[in-house]
């Protein structure tokens, strides 16, 4: 009986990347970096890029030294398109020289100096009263009141009749003592003043 025979090929071998990766740029020592600039909590582990002013992960926090680098990144946030990738903070090197527990320590001290500083008490706003429509403008200035009359709601155009007619006899009055010829002489100079009303009228052709 002839045992099977199986041909064998070669498995494709994962490539990798030939570049180190490497910054010649002097590392960055975390105890000098603001405590608002970096995050040494165990579960991301980051800090602000000098060089972008961007939230950069730190690879291998716990790693020997000279193995703790920043991770590539872009200048822009992520989606954008046609990134920048920033060569000067790319790979290079940190030297966390700073204890978790005295971050944590800094950060709690600022945080209960920040909410002292901040007032309790609750400033309410003055309450302002709802603008009138257009319509109650209009009847508002229509039941206008006068400073001899009280006003009882009754419409401006009542209380102007009622005004009229309570000065129209003193008003026709003096009308008729105007329109009156004065006792004396008439006047020397000057054209004579008609009594009668004059309708001139055109000439015929």
């Amino acid at each position: 009986m002839s045992a099977a025979v199986t041909e064998r090929t070669a498995k494709e071998r994962v490539r990798r990347t030939r570049s180190r990766g490497r910054n010649e740029l002097a590392p960055l020592r975390v105890s000098q970096i603001a405590v608002h600039e970096y995050d040494l909590d165990p579960a991301c582990v980051s800090l602000v890029c000098p060089s972008c002013r961007t939230w950069v992960p730190i690879s291998r926090p716990n790693g020997r030294p000279g193995r703790t680098r920043l991770v590539p990144h872009h200048t822009e946030r992520a989606g954008t398109a046609d990134p920048t990738f920033c060569t000067d903070g790319s790979h290079r090197r940190v030297i966390i020289d700073v204890e978790v527990e005295r971050w944590r320590r800094h950060i709690e001290e600022g945080v209960s100096e920040t909410d002292g500083r901040r007032s309790n008490r609750v400033t309410r706003k003055p309450k302002v009263a709802p603008a009138l429509a257009v319509s109650q403008i209009a009847a508002k200035k229509q039941t206008a009141t006068t400073e001899d009359e009280p006003g009882d709601d009754r419409p401006l155009w009542l209380l102007r009749e009622m005004k009229w007619a309570s000065t129209e006899p003193a008003v026709r009055e003096t009308d008729t003592q105007r329109a009156q010829r004065p006792a004396g002489d008439a006047p020397q100079v000057g054209l004579p003043v008609p009594l009668t009303t004059l309708h001139p009228k055109r000439p015929t052709r």
